[in-house]
């Protein structure tokens, strides 16, 4: 089976912007699709950029001939797009796609009527019919919510406010990957396309609770400054998220408020027991390396 040189990379936003710099540090040859080459910086002499149509699948498939893979990293409200990207892989005789799914629960099938999930999985049964027909393959991550995002955004803690609503009792776990460790994650996996193909792999660089971040986050608090916590049902607040969703309300807030109660309220498989970094070639962020982490990123909102 020949191997995989050629990626085309779809979006460069905060992930793909990491996957971007370690495709070409493995050695791959890489082209940025985009909707406008003004919107692109800090694109590296070596990469080509590709001005396409992601509603058009013969735009796409014009400036897919050639390539060997296509890694999607485009934004939630562009998923349904991805469906254009892979026919129009198909017809471009494009080799592996691997799709705009890097979250923390799609994999799990409890999870399949969480009312946010419903195009990625749409996604996800379309790449295993094209796959199942020989027509395309796929891979597929599994890294939980964003180790950056976790330490800095209002997820797991409220780091301006210095607040923590606690899911039961705040303990439990859920798998968290830097979008760095990603981006090595996804050039691992297309340099062993073979043992890759049509596969789910999920990483992870730790496993977090609440109470983990908020025994970090009072160690390392600013003088006078106070963490104050309290507690809700996880159930409770999981199902009030859904409700708001389903009966109306997409607003970013609300569709967050569903992930989070999905993540910390430990009712899915947010904690990956297996994982697949070793093979992959990669490491695990220890408690130390979790601290300065913390101490480098969270200071800076706490603060």
């Amino acid at each position: 089976m020949s191997s995989i040189q050629k990626v085309a990379l779809l979006g460069k936003g905060f992930l793909g912007s990491a996957v971007l710099e370690n495709l070409v540090n493995a050695g791959f040859t890489v082209t940025v699709f985009t909707r406008s080459r003004d919107s692109l910086q800090g694109i590296p002499a070596e990469v080509k950029v590709a001005e396409v149509d992601y509603s058009s699948a013969g735009s796409l498939e014009v400036a897919l001939r050639g390539h060997d893979a296509v890694v999607s990293t485009l934004a939630l409200q562009a998923i349904p797009l991805q469906k254009l990207a892979i026919d129009a892989s198909i017809l471009a005789g494009v080799r592996r796609f691997v799709p705009a799914d890097f979250g923390a629960l799609t994999v799990d099938p409890r999870a399949d009527a969480l009312p946010n999930h419903g195009r990625l999985l749409e996604i996800q049964q379309y790449l295993r019919e094209k796959a199942s027909s020989g027509e395309l393959e796929y891979t597929i991550f599994a890294v939980g919510p964003f180790l950056e995002n976790v330490l800095s955004k209002p997820f797991a803690l409220n780091y301006e406010s210095h607040t923590a609503v606690l899911y039961d009792d705040g303990n439990h776990p859920f798998s968290t990957t830097s979008v760095n460790t990603i981006g090595k994650a996804v050039a691992a996996a297309l340099k062993n396309a073979s043992a890759t193909k049509n596969r789910v792999l999920r990483i992870h660089d730790t496993v977090l609770t609440q109470q983990k971040l908020l025994a970090l986050a009072r160690k390392h608090a600013a003088p006078g400054v106070v963490w104050k916590e309290s507690r809700v049902d996880a159930d409770a607040e999981l199902a009030s998220a859904i409700k708001r969703v389903t009966t109306g309300d997409l607003s970013p807030p609300a569709l967050l408020a569903v992930i989070r109660a999905a993540v910390l309220g430990g009712k899915y498989e947010a904690e990956y027991k297996d994982v697949d970094n070793e093979w992959l070639g990669l490491g695990f962020l220890g408690d130390l390396e979790l601290e300065n982490k913390f101490s480098a990123q969270t200071l800076k909102v706490t603060h």
